[in-house]
This record gives structure tokens, C-alpha cells and sequence, in this order.
């Protein structure tokens, strides 16, 4: 996995500077960004001084799927807040040890973002987006005992801060963008904290525009983090190990349906993605879709 991070940091340092508006799609926990990572953009950045996003994808594993339906709102071209909810398949203790052999419990997750765009690119869009943002996470929020003493309860809260640069560029003469994420994770009532740093590189590049146009944007992310500390498959429920402990790497295609004239006032976009590629296990497959449109 590190092989991959250094081909991306190639990647990255080798693309120059391009004067390129780049898909502001929603990532996985509703932010604006690739699959696993936010982005150094806004949703409705220079556009609309108000803007609404919906999207909803399905992230399959083992005949089994989690569904993330999203909310993401901007404001003034600068501000925006998201809201997911990951809806798991329940943990079935069925699987495990006694004495936890009868008991289900809810698998869903609240995921809540807030990002603010720094003034980097407002006079010049050929400098970086730069944003610093949170996502703050309650996972198994409906986590119950049951009434049963002993049983267990895995509802905790993970709180990241980061801070997302985008620049856009050009590789192979294909209108690119690069993302670079560095934060880090705080812990209530669940794991323990440490001194773990979060990193993330993203790279959207529109293939081939000049013979199909700007409809087709091939999207590879890698980090030690993923959309949701709790991501679907996780540890609970397949016994592998949180996506923290090593690197994950998604990557597939978005397709820009905006790029159609009659629909250049709205954002459409759908996602066709392998998560976790490289991991037995945890690799999975996810389709999604956003819709977007300018409030004012």
C-alpha cells in the first residue's frame, strides 16, 4: 500500500498548475470531495450564494449493503454543512462468542461536516481551494442494550478536523484536479486516541474531453482513513481489522450529467466505484448518485 501512496505523490507533484473547474461531486459521508475524501471545494463555490445537494449511495459487500443517503447545503460560496446517515446492515452476535449469541444490535451511523473555504483562489481561480473543515461522527447511534445486563454497547463519537487543498491541473493534456488531506482524529467512548496524523490524496481527471466531452471523470483516492471511522464492512460485524490501522484505496468513475448544456444550472453526477480495492474483504462495490441545484 505505501507503493500506491508514493505513485499518487508522483502523481500530485508532477501535475502543473491549469486553469480548471473540476466536478464538485459528494463524497461518501456527504461533503464535497472524491469518494473517501473531502475536498478543497465548496459545492456551489462562485455559483450560487445558496445551493442544495442530495445523494444517496449503496456500498455493497458480502450479498449485504449499507445505504447513505445525504444532505449537503452551501452558503455564500464559502460555507458548507452536510449531513449522512450510514445505514448498516444490524450486527448479528450470532457469529460470535456466547454470551452474545442471541443478541442484534443497530448498525447506523450519523455522519455531520462543516467546511469553511479560505479566501486562497477568490481573485484568482488558478491558485488552490483550500478549506479547513470537521466531521464529526456518531456511530451506532441507535445502539441499544436491550435491557440485558451484560451485553454490549459500541456507540462512541469520532471527531476529525482537517484541512483539504485542491489544485487543479493537467495530466497526459486532460483537465485534472489533485486533492492533499492532513487532519486528525479525536475519540469519545470508543477507541482509544493516539497519535495517529489522518492523510489523504485524491486525483479527478476527465477522460478523453475532446472526443466525448466533460462527461467522464475517473476518481482514485487513498488514505488511512475512510468516509466513516465506522465504515461498511467494518470490524464489528466482519471481524477485519478498522481502515486506520492501513491504507485503503478507492477508485472508479463519476459521471457528470451537468456537462449536458440543459442541465449545466444543476449538478447531476453519478458514481460507479470499487471501494478498498486491493484488501480481501473489505473490498466492495458502490453506485450513487447526487443531484444538485442553485437555491438563490
Amino acid at each position: 500500500m505505501r507503493r500506491i501512496g508514493v505513485i499518487l505523490l508522483v502523481v500530485w507533484v508532477g501535475v502543473p498548475v491549469f486553469a480548471q473547474t473540476g466536478l464538485r461531486g459528494m463524497s461518501l459521508n456527504g461533503s464535497t470531495g472524491l469518494f473517501s475524501i473531502p475536498s478543497g471545494r465548496i459545492g456551489w463555490e462562485r455559483v450560487s450564494d445558496m445551493g442544495l445537494d442530495v445523494g444517496y449511495h449503496a456500498l455493497i459487500n458480502d450479498e449485504k449493503a449499507a445505504h447513505i443517503p445525504a444532505l449537503t447545503f452551501s452558503f455564500f460560496k464559502w460555507v458548507e454543512f452536510s449531513v449522512a446517515f450510514d445505514v448498516q446492515p444490524d450486527m448479528d452476535w450470532r457469529k460470535r462468542e456466547a454470551p452474545f449469541a442471541s443478541v442484534t444490535q443497530r448498525n447506523d451511523d450519523l455522519l455531520l461536516g462543516l467546511k469553511v473555504q479560505l479566501p486562497t483562489n477568490v481573485r484568482n481561480d488558478r491558485n488552490p481551494a483550500i478549506a479547513l473543515g470537521t466531521n464529526v461522527q456518531l456511530i451506532n447511534i441507535a445502539d441499544n442494550d436491550n435491557g440485558m445486563a451484560g451485553e454490549p454497547v459500541y456507540n462512541y463519537t469520532a471527531i476529525q478536523i482537517y484541512a483539504a487543498a485542491t489544485y487543479a491541473g493537467s495530466f497526459f493534456s486532460f483537465p485534472a484536479e489533485t486533492t492533499v488531506v492532513m487532519g486528525k482524529t479525536f475519540y469519545g467512548g470508543g477507541p482509544s486516541n493516539n497519535s495517529d496524523i489522518d492523510f489523504g490524496m485524491g486525483f479527478d481527471m476527465v477522460l478523453f474531453p475532446d472526443i466525448i466531452g466533460n462527461y467522464v471523470h475517473w476518481i482514485i483516492d487513498f488514505a488511512n482513513f475512510d468516509y466513516n471511522d465506522n465504515s461498511w464492512p467494518n470490524a464489528l460485524t466482519h471481524g477485519y481489522g478498522p481502515s486506520w490501522n492501513r491504507g485503503i484505496l478507492n477508485t472508479g468513475l463519476r459521471i457528470d450529467m451537468a456537462a449536458l448544456p440543459e442541465l449545466s444550472k444543476f449538478k447531476l453526477a453519478f458514481d460507479i466505484i470499487f471501494n478498498d480495492l486491493f484488501d480481501d474483504g473489505h473490498r466492495s462495490f458502490t453506485l450513487g448518485m447526487v443531484f444538485g441545484l442553485p437555491i438563490m
